[in-house]
């Protein structure tokens, strides 16, 4: 939970520094983009437990059905048991002819018998199938409940972070809630000559530069940081979750040394932001909110680990 930031004065009634403001900013922002990204992995959730909740609705209903059909049919068989039993007995003692006759007669029997346990084994065994199916069915209905009440109250909380950050944006920067940075008017670097799909990732990340940093967003117009990462690699039809801790997962492990550009660059202990590497130990990323994608070196914040993902080639 992101509490809102009380403002520090030096003397009575002083107004802060501008330096004091921008620590203040950075810390909230540091903040928000912590929640922001439990916000992704909530809703990356919410969506395998909706594919969850599919699968058993699609199970149940067959089920059901086998359920009444093998009812029908125990039902039938117990009806013509009734009916036959006790005149069936009867008759192997009055008609047999011969002690084969009462041994065949004996076998049909017990024929029938097994095959209204088995009916009745049958039944049992689906209906535990059913209950056991609906049971998880339930359960995994009420988290996803749980887990979209949780994303509400998440995201009021990133809402009232980004009002408290406009506020101190336009107090630190005037009306544009801005500092005005050469980076943010600069040119994109060139595109560095890559085989097959890296060249294409680095193209579509580096012509974002530019775009403001917009929390869950994945483009066109703006961009968070594992959202930046996730729209760029779509581009070459490789699907990543909108959650630098779960991109974190799915790349492959690498050192510093083994970095190429197309690479990403992980950052913070508990992993809440992610940049695309560019080489040079420069990256792209969405800073934070109030700023634009842009070109940083990699150094200027403190990185987690390395990791690839492996690219489709053209």
């Amino acid at each position: 939970m992101i509490a809102s930031t009380v403002l520090m004065s030096g003397a009575a009634h002083a107004e802060p520094s501008s330096a004091e403001l921008d620590r203040q900013i950075r810390a909230k922002s540091d903040q928000l983009e912590v929640v922001v990204e439990k916000y992704h992995e909530l809703r990356d959730d919410l969506k395998t437990t909706a594919a969850q909740t599919g699968v058993l609705q699609r199970q149940i209903e067959p089920l059901k059905e086998q359920i009444t059909s093998r009812r029908g049919a125990v039902g039938r068989l117990a009806a013509a048991g009734y009916r036959s039993s006790r005149s069936m007995s009867l008759s192997l003692l009055l008609d047999a002819g011969t002690t084969r006759d009462i041994v065949d007669r004996l076998l049909l029997m017990k024929a029938y018998t097994q095959h209204q346990q088995r009916e009745i084994e049958e039944l049992a065994l689906t209906s535990e199938r059913y209950a056991t199916a609906r049971r998880t069915l339930d359960a995994l209905l009420e988290q996803q409940k749980n887990q979209q009440r949780q994303l509400g109250r998440q995201r009021t909380t990133i809402e009232s972070a980004i009002t408290d950050l406009k506020k101190l944006r336009v107090k630190a920067y005037g009306p544009t809630g801005r500092t005005a940075r050469t980076e943010d008017r600069a040119k994109p670097p060139p595109v560095p000559r890559l085989a097959g799909a890296g060249e294409k990732v680095l193209k579509f990340a580096l012509a974002q530069i530019g775009k403001d940093y917009k929390w869950a967003g994945e483009g066109p117009g703006g961009f968070d940081c594992s959202g930046l990462v996730a729209a760029t690699f779509r581009t070459i039809g490789i699907q990543l979750p909108h959650s630098s801790g779960r991109q974190q997962q799915r790349a492959r492990t690498i050192s510093r040394g083994q970095l190429v550009p197309g690479d990403l660059i992980f950052f913070y202990r508990d992993v809440h932001h992610v940049g695309i590497y560019l080489g040079g130990d420069k990256m792209v990323h969405a800073p934070q909110y109030g700023e634009r994608v842009r070109v940083d070196p990699i150094d200027s914040l403190p990185i987690n680990s390395f990791g690839r993902v492996v690219l489709s080639t053209p």
